[in-house]
């Protein structure tokens, strides 16, 4: 199933991270994208069924380079988008669409950041530092939030704060 996806989305997820866009766009783009992953976390889309359907090539790939455009473009990796039009379609049950979503986003924010680099953008040292500072809070966050925290908990927890930063992209 990751191939139908794949085909489209990596050249385009390279396309959409060669593109700068303005910052009122980016912010409006990625706040409506974000809507899915708190309508997801709420259970209100993506909820799996008995009957799974066999992805047409098409569909795949409309969907594939349509998210991985829209991926390269604000630099998110795609699941977020995926993992509920997965569940949506009745395509794989949660298991496959985490899967699938879980090598998508790797690929399409490989493919992005070669996109953005390719165009000009450089990495600074600073952002080697987050991304350990996001690799300790993940492995905290990780733990605590499976060891520790009740899961309807979770689910809610983040879905709010996705809530508040939707509100915020959309109101600055």
């Amino acid at each position: 199933m990751f191939l139908v996806f794949a085909i489209t989305s990596i050249p385009l997820a390279y396309v959409g991270g060669m593109i700068e866009i303005d910052t009122g766009i980016y912010k409006k783009i990625l706040a409506i994208l974000l809507v899915f992953a708190i309508l997801r976390m709420l259970n209100v889309v993506g909820n799996e069924v008995g009957i799974i359907k066999k992805v047409k090539v098409w569909q795949g790939l409309t969907v594939g380079g349509s998210i991985g455009f829209f991926s390269g473009l604000i630099g998110i990796g795609g699941g977020i988008i995926l993992t509920p039009i997965i569940l949506l379609m009745h395509w794989g049950k949660m298991k496959e669409a985490a899967a699938v979503s879980a090598l998508f986003i790797w690929v399409n924010s490989a493919a992005g950041m070669f996109g953005q680099l390719s165009s000009g953008v450089t990495i600074s040292k600073e952002a080697f530092i987050l991304v350990g500072i996001a690799v300790v809070g993940g492995f905290f966050g990780s733990y605590f939030g499976s060891k520790h925290i009740n899961n309807k908990l979770l689910r809610y927890m983040l879905a709010f704060v996705l809530l508040i930063a939707c509100v915020k992209l959309i109101l600055t």
